[in-house]
């Protein structure tokens, strides 16, 4: 895919780094010719420095052959000005970062894809990260449940049992266990085996409990070092994984 990034801050440095991994073709516009210099010194591409909001310098950029653009700006109102010339110039797929709640509805009624405030997301993942330390990724699902991965510890009593004599709490399912390079989609008879790697969707009144029974070791982390990351690198990192449905005790015994 051919990508513009509008914006060489932090989001925009580190979108440039998941896209290049990707192998992606990124080109990079930039109004401040020090950040200009940094991306192009931090990551082989090709950086604009000008004014995105003008129809010249997204053409310079490539616009018409361009699948998708992303604006990472810290202003709505710059955000909104090239999401819009993006797509007047026929652009499809927009993203941007909207910074302020009451600025999104008319980046929907753009039909733009929208990023809430960043600031609010981080310190999310920071409270998450102190409340709960065993949780790896998660992800709001509606108002009132989450999905996020957690390590099976060797000191949780559930190691060694099926899920479906684990016991966990009503409205906790475990829906995919990652181990050694496998990913398992897991039935009633699957396993649980120490190290593995459990996606759980759970209500918010029952997180807490279901990663204590997880765990083993209640808000301690376990005795390897988990590594907190950002749903898309996890997705990334999972992607050349082998995708087993865990029908028959074969599986389980993998």
């Amino acid at each position: 895919m051919q990508l513009i990034i509008v914006g060489a801050g932090g989001i925009g440095q580190a979108l440039v780094g998941i896209a290049l991994k990707e192998k992606h073709d990124i080109i990079v516009i930039e109004k401040d010719p020090h950040r200009c210099d940094e991306v192009t010194r931090k990551y082989d591409v090709i950086a604009i420095n000008a004014d995105a909001t003008l129809k010249g310098t997204l053409a310079e950029a490539g616009i018409e052959d361009a699948d998708g653009l992303v604006s990472t700006v810290d202003d709505d109102s710059i955000n909104l000005m090239v999401v819009s010339l993006a797509r007047n110039m026929g652009v499809e797929n927009l993203v941007s970062v909207v910074n302020q709640p009451e600025s999104q509805p008319i980046f929907y009624e753009k039909n733009v894809s929208v990023v809430g405030d960043p600031d609010k997301i981080m310190a999310e993942y920071l409270y998450k990260a102190l409340r709960r330390p065993t949780m790896e990724d998660f992800m709001h699902i509606g108002e009132n449940a989450e999905i996020f991965k957690v390590s099976l510890c060797k000191e949780s009593l559930l190691c060694g049992k099926t899920l479906k004599k684990s016991h966990l709490p009503d409205k906790v399912l475990v829906v995919a266990i990652e181990r050694k390079g496998k990913l398992i989609i897991p039935t009633g008879s699957t396993k649980l085996v120490a190290d593995d790697l459990l996606t759980v969707l759970a209500v918010t009144g029952k997180i807490d409990r279901a990663i204590k029974l997880i765990s083993g070791t209640g808000l301690q982390r376990c005795a390897h070092n988990i590594d907190s990351k950002p749903n898309a690198t996890a997705a990334s990192d999972s992607a050349d994984m082998k995708v087993i449905n865990d029908d028959s005790d074969a599986a389980n015994r993998s």
